[in-house]
Parts: C-alpha cells; structure tokens; sequence
C-alpha cells in the first residue's frame, strides 16, 4: 500500500511540474540582446525562421536543438518580438512573445589608427574570409552539455570598460553595437573558459579581434575571447569552466590590454553581461 501511494505521488508531481503539451514557457521576461532558456514538451519540436537567427543562410524554418525539453534561444539586439512555432503530435502553432527593449549605451573611443576604423582596401578580403570562417563555425553546435552555469572569464577582473550593445563611435565614425563585453585587465591575466565546452575555432592574429578563441557550449551557445596575448588550448580540445585557456593582451584592434568576451547563439550576438 505504501508503495502504491508513493507512486501516485510520483506521477502527480510530475503532472505538475511537466510543461504542457502547446505551450512554450521561459525562465525570465523577455529582453533584446538576451540569451533565453525555456522549455517545451520533450514530445514536441520547436521552429524558428533561419532570418532571424541572423547566421546568413537562406530563409526557411531552423528547428531549435532541445535537450529533454530544455532549450536556448538568441534573441537579437533591438528586437521587439520573438516568433516561434511549436510542432506537436496533432499540429503546429505559431505564437508571438514580446521582448522588452533596453537602452543600450553610446561608447567612444578616439586615438585608434585609421586603418583600423576605415579598414585600407587591401585588407578587405582578408576582413571578409574572417568574418566568413567565423560565421561557418557557429552555424553548427556539436557539444552536448547544456551549459547553464556560467564563470566570469577574468576573475579577479569584473571591471566593464565598454559594455555589450554600446553604439561605438571610433575616431568619430559611427559603428554598430559592441558585440561583447571589455574586461579591463593588465597584459597577461590568465584568461578562462565561462563554461564546459568544446574549441571550435583558434586564430593567433584577425584584423580586429588579434588571438581569438571561439567555444562551443552545445545547443547553439558560443562563447569567444579576444585580444589574447597568448592561446594555450587546441581546437577541438575539450575545456571545463574555469580552466585557463589564454592571457589577456591587446592584439588586434584595441588601444590597450583588456578582454573582449563574447557571447552568441548561431550567430546571434548577445549581451554575456546577463550571464553573470
């Protein structure tokens, strides 16, 4: 008898607590440039139209990767609604969720190079093979940890000297928003991995982000570290949160040590700010 009652309180916890069949729920409001997680029935499929993942392939319908119901989603800075489609045994439905817009911050930066704000011609192919390689690389998410904790990749440095979204203004030029977080840092810091992962990409000199590392956090989060001094990981080596992978430096285009962390889902820049 006993254990015929503990069962039954087994199945109605689990009544409780499963996400219904039609519904999409997330763990927090809403806002632009956020990384979100949420939740769906693990019968069910979600979708997602490829345009608004922003990762440069032809428009069609993108099915989110879910990890027993559990799922990640990137929602783009300035965006003002997010538009899903939820495929169940019986049909689909398409529902709309408002996404809260931030103020985002005006940066600027004087004393760089010209070259390095208006790029000379002659660097404009190998401006655009960067770009490209990176872009390839996040199209794609292997690891398969869900990565939900986060460490802060300059520990004894959490100060922010130009935040996610700022519309930089370099020499005078207006650019888009900054696409990660600067960790002010002196030449050398060690610099960590925020969560587990997977190296997916190593380059010791692009034009504006010097040594670069790209991680794979699976279900299509990346994290990269730029301006490194020095890369002390492999790709296709796997890390731990926390483990040392390079050192803070100012390679690239920067006026002065510090790390530039960025986060991204398939493409989509977002605010690591919101990690932490």
């Amino acid at each position: 008898m006993k254990k015929l009652f503990f069962l039954l309180l087994l199945f109605l916890s689990a009544c409780q607590t499963a996400t219904p069949t039609n519904k999409i729920t997330f763990e927090n409001t809403l806002t632009d440039g956020q990384l979100a997680y949420g939740h769906i029935n693990p019968n069910n499929k979600l979708f997602i139209a490829s345009a608004e993942r922003r990762v440069g392939e032809k428009q069609g319908s993108f099915q989110i990767p879910t990890k027993e119901g559990d799922f990640a989603i990137g929602i783009p800075q300035d965006a003002t609604n997010l538009k899903l489609t939820l495929q169940t045994e019986t049909g689909s439905e398409t529902f709309d969720f408002p996404v809260q817009k931030r103020k985002w911050k005006e940066d600027i930066v004087n004393g760089l190079p010209p070259k390095k704000v208006i790029p000379p011609q002659e660097e404009q192919k190998r401006i655009l093979e960067e770009i490209l390689l990176m872009r390839e690389k996040r199209k794609t998410s292997n690891y398969p940890t869900f990565a939900h904790k986060w460490t802060l990749p300059v520990a004894e440095y959490s100060r922010i000297s130009s935040p996610f979204g700022a519309r930089r203004i370099l020499n005078g030029a207006i650019t888009q928003g900054h696409s990660g977080t600067d960790y002010a840092a002196p030449e050398g810091t060690p610099v960590l991995a925020a969560a587990d992962g997977k190296v997916a990409l190593i380059h010791p000199d692009m034009f504006y982000t010097g040594g670069t590392i790209l991680i794979d956090h699976g279900y299509g989060i990346y994290t990269n570290y730029c301006h490194l001094s020095r890369i002390d990981v492999k790709e296709g080596q796997i890390v731990k949160a926390g483990e040392p992978i390079a050192a803070v430096g100012s390679t690239g285009r920067a006026t002065g040590p510090h790390l530039h962390f960025g986060l991204s889902w398939y493409g989509v820049r977002l605010n690591p700010e919101d990690l932490f």
